[in-house]
């Protein structure tokens, strides 16, 4: 989901059936208000409805299938490291634990099939 629909995949379920979300970059819509006009995040009304059939989750029902874990956003955020500096930024023992290996092949497949498609 963070390829095909990156912005949906940042939104929390939870905090989108309070706030108004723009589902192409994951940030809340804002509007100005009062006197100053200061730039506010824009709730959502009592009655306005959910942009869940427009959310590539589907429902908050379904969104933990595709939310990933702490886990799982740190070895993402490694790999996009990883490959943004050609591996100079990972230690000679990251580099020789398996575990850290697999992880980031397994992403990196996943990634590529994904761009071949």
């Amino acid at each position: 989901m963070l390829q095909t629909h990156p912005g949906a995949a940042l939104i929390n379920c939870e905090d989108c059936q309070q706030f108004v979300y723009d589902l192409q970059t994951g940030r809340r819509v804002t509007v100005r208000q009062g006197p100053e006009r200061q730039e506010t995040p824009q709730r959502r009304l009592p009655g306005m409805p959910l942009q869940c059939g427009s959310c590539a989750k589907g429902s908050p029902a379904e969104a933990p299938q595709w939310e990933l874990s702490a886990k799982n956003w740190k070895a993402y955020r490694l790999w996009r490291e990883v490959r943004a500096t050609y591996g100079r930024c990972v230690s000679p023992a990251m580099a020789r634990d398996s575990i850290i290996r697999r992880n980031l092949a397994a992403i990196d497949d996943v990634v590529r099939r994904y761009q071949r498609t």
